[in-house]
């Protein structure tokens, strides 16, 4: 039988085929890019920051209280600081927890560091969520240290010791 009515479209020679082909490979063209941007991201080294610096104090904390040596993190509150280690233990902190610096101003001997932290990702297009906290620090006897309840602390000194 032939067809009563036939209908060709003109796509200058183009194909459904040959346009599911380009769409296919411009799919695995974008992942495998977003996959190679996840590995470089995720390898890539993390920057050791000098620890006269207010956000090396602050880097030194957050990685103190990462591998879970919470004297070694109190050991960075001001002198007058109503947080200690037993608050720490308290804290929870993301085991998917990548913290980056957003930046760091210095007025004499004060000082604020704000910083990134990232949870919650677990995959190369999951973004996981992100929350800005800035830390407060104050120079005692030459050295940077912080003040206030900082993150990842929300109250100190209010269980019972």
């Amino acid at each position: 039988m032939r067809p009563l009515v036939t209908h060709q479209v003109d796509n200058g020679g183009m194909g459904r085929a040959t346009s599911n082909r380009i769409l296919a490979l411009i799919v695995i063209a974008a992942l495998v890019l977003s996959t190679v941007s996840a590995l470089v991201s995720a390898l890539r080294e993390d920057v050791k920051l000098s620890a006269n610096t207010p956000e090396g104090v602050v880097q030194l904390y957050l990685t103190a209280i990462i591998a879970g040596k919470n004297d070694q993190a109190a050991s960075y509150f001001a002198s007058d600081s109503t947080c200690d280690a037993a608050d720490i233990d308290r804290a929870y902190v993301s085991d998917t927890l990548r913290v980056n610096l957003v930046s760091t101003s210095i007025d004499g001997s004060s000082a604020y560091v704000k910083i990134d932290a990232n949870t919650g990702a677990s995959g190369p297009f999951d973004d996981g969520y992100t929350e800005s906290h800035t830390y407060r620090l104050t120079q005692e006897s030459g050295k940077w240290l912080i003040e206030g309840i900082p993150w990842p602390l929300w109250d100190c000194g209010t269980a019972d010791k």
